[in-house]
């Protein structure tokens, strides 16, 4: 979609957090809007060059809002191309290019899905 000045990119990412989330890329300046991807939790600065990656995976482990790793980390990759100069998470700091590497490595080595646990609680599963 052109606005005259920028052209957004809707991008669909089924089953990050919800089976119809998407992102937004806009192309002009290579902001990329992740919605509740690259999180992270706590009072951090609004634009931030520490590598906050693994408080996010910590996030995620305890709170359980992803179901599977797959679809996360099919569309992290698919991200990635999109080379993005700027990515706005829903909640947490902001970060530039050179962090998108440590975000993206957190998500392709570690465990972060559904575990049992919901909102830091242990599930009981019959």
């Amino acid at each position: 979609m052109s606005t005259g000045r920028r052209k957004f990119k809707f991008i669909m990412t089924p089953h990050v957090h919800h089976w119809d989330s998407m992102m937004i890329f806009e192309e002009t300046t290579k902001s990329l809007f992740t919605s509740d991807l690259f999180i992270q939790p706590g009072d951090n600065k609004p634009v931030s060059s520490d590598d906050l990656s693994e408080s996010m995976v910590k996030l995620y482990q305890a709170v359980g809002i992803f179901a599977s790793e797959q679809p996360v980390r099919q569309t992290v990759q698919r991200l990635a191309r999109l080379k993005p100069e700027m990515v706005y998470p829903m909640h947490g700091s902001c970060f530039d290019s050179s962090m998108f590497p440590k975000y993206e490595d957190a998500l392709m080595k570690n465990q972060f899905a559904f575990t049992n646990m919901l909102l830091g609680q242990k599930l009981e599963v019959s």
